[in-house]
């Protein structure tokens, strides 16, 4: 069983990808990482360039012994690694084979974590699509090999991850105290496969959807006690809260699910920093609150001296140095 020891001295960094080789070898084919971009002239060198980033971002997320060095470096005490679902998601797969690899990962997970207990924790992945099959999961990680919680995609399949169909996986969740993670694997849509568009813009898109669905579908309002953290600030939805409050005001059905304003709902997740600008992270914080910003640096792909970038945000030491460590702390400590 994973140690639930926090290691004494650096940040914690909740935003810390990893990818098995013999596992993503299953997944690229449906991973939209591996599709070159559409609307775009690409010469011989600038896809021999794009070839040889992808082959060295997955080389980076496999090798765990070379992470270290990269945290000493970046003052990093914990990584707490999960599956990078860009590139090793399974939702596509029948359940029972999405199943099969999700087991085999979490077993590679924890060995990772038990070479070097006081440096990672671990965030489990689940067959979110089948979700008698996710509660299964996500109690073996969770009692079975001590992780800290679960990661997900802003989609099941065709679902929302507000869908009905996955109450029991959220009430699962907040019964065992576990965090969940939300991160996408990737906008698929046709719309966002020019120019990256899946990256740079349709990541913070789901994002904000799936704030949206766990808002408006009233898995917040049924759940108050689950610990959800979204990836890249939130996406889109903390910085455009007044539109989305104006509706509620406005128009009744958008309140079916909600007893309060969206802006409690959104005090109630967690973000990470992992916004490459220090003035949207600074109407992050005060959007939610600077307490409900942990430090997430997208390893290996993101910023390699994140004590800088909070820096250059303007917060106070304190402000500072609870989002580089203590609100991670009180983000995993449970009940």
């Amino acid at each position: 069983m994973q140690s639930q020891h926090i290691g004494a001295d650096g940040f914690i960094d909740v935003h810390a990808h990893v990818v098995m080789p013999e596992i993503y070898e299953q997944t690229k084919a449906h991973s939209v990482f591996t599709r070159p971009p559409e609307g775009v002239a690409m010469t011989d060198a600038m896809r021999a360039q794009a070839a040889q980033r992808a082959d060295s971002v997955v080389a980076a997320m496999a090798d765990v012994d070379a992470r270290i060095d990269a945290m000493d470096e970046m003052g990093v005490g914990v990584q707490i690694l999960s599956v990078s679902v860009v590139h090793q998601c399974t939702y596509y797969a029948p359940p029972h084979e999405s199943l099969a690899m999700e087991q085999r990962a979490n077993d590679m997970l924890a060995a990772h974590v038990a070479r070097a207990p006081s440096r990672f924790l671990a965030i489990g992945g689940v067959p979110l699509h089948a979700p008698e099959l996710a509660v299964t999961e996500l109690r073996r990680v969770m009692t079975e090999l001590g992780f800290v919680g679960v990661g997900i995609s802003t989609m099941a399949g065709e679902m929302e991850i507000g869908d009905a169909r996955l109450r029991p996986f959220w009430e699962e969740a907040e019964s065992l105290g576990a965090l969940v993670y939300i991160h996408p694997a990737g906008n698929h849509d046709p719309r966002f496969r020019k120019h990256f568009l899946w990256n740079s813009v349709g990541q913070s898109f789901e994002e904000a959807m799936a704030i949206a669905s766990l808002m408006y579908e009233g898995v917040l309002e049924s759940f108050p006690k689950l610990r959800v953290c979204i990836s890249h600030g939130g996406g889109y939805m903390p910085y455009y809260m007044g539109r989305i409050e104006r509706n509620w005001i406005e128009k009744p059905t958008t309140r079916q699910n909600m007893k309060r304003p969206p802006a409690e709902y959104l005090r109630m997740l967690w973000y990470d920093s992992c916004v490459y600008d220090p003035r949207a992270l600074r109407v992050l914080a005060e959007t939610v609150g600077a307490d409900r910003i942990v430090l997430g640096t997208d390893y290996p792909v993101g910023d390699r001296k994140p004590a800088e970038f909070i820096a250059a945000c303007g917060f106070d030491a304190p402000v500072a140095q609870a989002i580089l460590r203590g609100n991670a702390e009180k983000m995993l400590a449970r009940p």
